[in-house]
């Protein structure tokens, strides 16, 4: 955040408060009206900000606007340019005595809502990929500010309310020019943006401008200071401040993680200690000439990432701060913004035209770079408007710059009224323009084709695998699924296991290598342990394969994105993910987007869910026995359920029971055409297998719904994975046992199969869904079968 000068807070000449008279209210029959009283007034300001920061939200979301913008105003409401019109609202709203105390909050409220944002922050991910995207990064800074620069001074005289001679030019338009990761992040989060490519290369280009902030607030602390010794003593104090957090605290945090028992929350005697430290580090930053922000911002750059520390502070903290305190913050910007003071339009038009320069000089910069990066220039000019997105720093700064007497209460206005209005309008741009589920990835065309699934992949070849495992318990099923896959020399497998780890308190979502298992001086933590398993089975597996381990860390609401994205790169057919049911979702995010329904929606290839119930069978490297059955009713995904099967057929420890039901009643055209797909399919099969002993085919017929389910109960209760479809060629089947489907995500027959009522919900199921584009647009292959 650059904060080139030191903090001033409003402070007024003289306010005197008789704590009796002025804090003890004792009803309104002995001491008269409660609007004379601080306590009653300041419960009314955060009642009125939140209300109407809530109701304007409601009524402005259908035009897509953000929360930002609803706030700031909020904020404009409450203060002297609308209700504070009223004499009697603004005496009593405005008393100085209130103003001290709300801009006590509004301080304090930034601070923690700063160092919140920057709990979710992985530093060490951003950096790395800042080494890629410093060109753009630069480019859309310097660009801005040499042209902020030049019109800042070329229309100077037309701008009398702009104060501090020649150097503010330059201030201002440092400011203007950098994007802030806390803004940028929270309105990408608040988009659903922040693993889409745009919004991964904003929030690095962010972390370059972060770098630059840093340095320009120990220039703004020493230039605060004429003598040089004090100059000296002052940027020595803010460095050492900063190491001391980094040196002394960072350690001490790492102590508290190890104290806390496995799988439990940080006590919260330790998150309240952290909290205080956070507000006495900046309390001492603010002392030496800086302001709050900087120990703020790396207080929550030092906690370490990831549960239990983070996760912690994020889950008791930030719905406090973030709905009740930080509405103070945007009442305090209400107050400061009066509308009225807006008298001379030239001047107005002057402070808009260079602010409008910023936003243009930023998308010249963007343009510029975007051929090194293969980027389109619509995809450049959509970053350019992310990037030029601002928030409460831009705000924060805006406040010191009027109580330094910088801006008059016209620029100042000016300047909140310009965040707000170009936020508007670049806020539904960026919704409606930009549909990150439409990228295609910078694949070579020859290798780019609609749709991958099992059905039209070569047995004679490497078949590639997304697996995604979240808990250790997980891992023996997926390699037992691996194994049956019946890897061999001609048909290894190369299987990228993503260890998923939900964090609510992780704003930009990381999926990357996992090497941590490969260091001899490591703490171990659950992804070692998950590697290590995959590691092994890949040394001692009978067959060819080969283990690529990932860690993702992410809200569930985005661990979609990536591993779509993962899938997509390495032309993967199949993705397996685990089963993770509503409530479980819900009480770890927050959050009505489920896991599983993303992955189905967006995946270009066959999704594959997994309810794990456990092995029925000893399975280890030297002995392995596998009992499967296969559902088929028919349809595109019972097919790839079929030609999951397929890819069994030749293992020699596997036993396969084929249960082919034949669903009569329907005769429309689309019906014919499908059915005769399945027939063709099922032949195929059958043809592979007549050589093969460990294959059982029942071919059983059904006129409803109930006759379906009665024949899924013939199943014995011997198996241990039963595969079938999510969808089926019946629609009207579906529609009679949708209202009985607890989990959609499973299907019909996949619901039914792994409820507690199918033999106590005892065996596991793999519910596989063809990508809907294949369906519709991609002819039915062969299944292929090397022999």
């Amino acid at each position: 955040m650059a904060a080139t000068t030191a903090n001033k807070s409003l402070i007024y000449p003289q306010v005197c408060i008789l704590y009796d008279k002025n804090m003890h209210y004792h009803g309104i029959f002995s001491s008269g009206n409660p609007l004379d009283y601080i306590v009653p007034v300041f419960m009314l300001q955060v009642i009125l900000a939140v209300v109407i920061s809530r109701a304007l939200h409601v009524i402005l979301r259908p035009l897509k606007q953000s929360k930002l913008v609803c706030n700031i105003l909020a904020g404009v409401i409450l203060g002297p340019s609308v209700l504070g019109r009223n004499k009697f609202y603004a005496k009593k709203m405005f008393a100085p005595k209130e103003m001290v105390v709300t801009a006590s909050m509004s301080n304090m409220a930034s601070s923690l809502f700063i160092f919140l944002i920057c709990i979710k922050m992985d530093v060490a991910m951003l950096s790395q990929s800042t080494k890629k995207t410093w060109r753009i990064g630069l480019s859309c800074m310097i660009v801005p500010f040499l042209l902020t620069v030049w019109f800042t001074s070329a229309l100077h005289n037309f701008l009398p309310g702009l104060k501090g001679g020649g150097a503010f030019p330059i201030q201002f338009s440092v400011v203007s020019s950098l994007s802030y990761f806390i803004v940028i992040a929270h309105e990408l989060d608040e988009l659903n943006l922040l693993t889409s490519e745009l919004g991964q290369l904003s929030t690095s280009i962010t972390m370059l401008n972060e770098i630059v902030s840093a340095i320009l607030v120990v220039i703004g602390v020493a230039l605060g200071h004429q003598d040089r010794k004090n100059m000296l003593y002052a940027v020595l104090s803010l460095c050492g401040l900063m190491a001391f957090a980094i040196i002394i605290i960072r350690p001490v945090l790492h102590w508290i993680i190890k104290r806390t028992p496995k799988g439990k929350p940080v006590n919260e005697g330790y998150v309240i200690a952290i909290i205080l430290v956070t507000l006495l580090l900046g309390v001492a930053t603010d002392a030496v000439g800086a302001s709050f922000s900087p120990a703020a911002m790396v207080m929550g750059f030092i906690i370490p990432d990831g549960p239990p520390l983070a996760a912690t502070i994020i889950e008791k903290c930030e719905f406090l701060i973030s709905e009740f305190f930080l509405p103070f913050f945007f009442f305090r910007i209400g107050y400061f913004t009066n509308l009225s003071a807006i008298q001379d339009w030239i001047e107005v038009l002057a402070f808009g035209a260079i602010i409008l320069v910023g936003y243009i000089g930023r998308i010249v910069g963007s343009i510029l770079v975007s051929s090194s990066f293969n980027m389109r220039k619509s995809s450049a000019v959509l970053l350019s408007l992310i990037l030029s997105l601002q928030g409460i720093v831009e705000l924060l700064q805006g406040i010191r710059w009027k109580h330094q007497k910088l801006l008059d209460d016209q620029n100042f206005a000016t300047l909140v009224m310009s965040i707000v209005i170009l936020n508007a309008i670049i806020t539904p741009i960026i919704e409606i323009w930009y549909k990150p589920e439409a990228e295609r990835f910078d694949l070579p065309n020859f290798v780019k084709v609609p749709t991958r699934s099992l059905g039209m992949t070569s047995t004679i070849g490497e078949l590639r695998i997304i697996t995604c495992v979240q808990e250790e318990d997980h891992v023996p099923s997926i390699i037992s699924l691996l194994e049956a896959l019946n890897p061999k020399e001609v048909s290894p497998i190369c299987a990228y296991v993503v260890h998923l780890i939900a964090l609510a308190s992780q704003t930009v979502p990381t999926l990357a290598p996992y090497k941590n298992h490969k260091s001899k001086f490591r703490n171990l933590n659950g992804s070692d342990n998950i590697m290590r398993a995959f590691l092994n089975y890949e040394e001692h597996a009978r067959g060819s394969v080969q283990i690529q381990p990932f860690r993702m860390i992410s809200p569930f609401k985005y661990m979609h994105h990536p591993i779509c994205k993962l899938a997509e790169t390495t032309r993967a057919p199949l993705i397996i993910v685990p089963f993770f049911k509503s409530e479980e979702v819900h009480g770890i995010d927050g959050t009505f987007q489920i896991f599983n329904t993303n992955i189905q929606a967006f995946a270009n290839c066959t999704v594959g869910i997994l309810v794990d119930r456990g092995l029925r069978t000893h399975i280890s490297l030297t002995s392995f026995s596998y009992n499967v059955a296969v559902i088929f009713l028919g349809g595109v995904d019972d097919r790839e359920a079929l030609a999951f099967a397929a890819r069994m057929l030749s293992h020699p420890d596997i036993a396969i029971t084929i249960l082919r039901i034949h669903f009569k009643g329907i005769n429309s055209l689309k019906f014919q055409v499908e059915r005769e797909r399945d027939e063709s399919f099922f032949r195929d099969f059958k043809a592979m297998n007549n050589s093969t002993t460990c294959v059982t085919c029942h071919e059983l017929v059904a006129h409803d719904s109930e006759e379906v389910m009665t024949a899924l109960r013939s199943l014995e209760n011997t198996y241990d994975l039963v595969v079938v479809g999510k969808r089926h060629r019946f629609a009207q089947f579906e529609e009679d046992l949708i209202s009985w489907t607890q989990y959609p995500d499973l299907g019909v027959i996949g619901d039914a199969i792994a409820s507690p009522d199918f033999y106590g919900g005892k065996m596991s199921v793999l519910v596989l869904q063809h990508h809907d584009e294949g369906d519709k647009n991609m002819p039915t292959r062969d299944i292929y079968i090397s022999c």
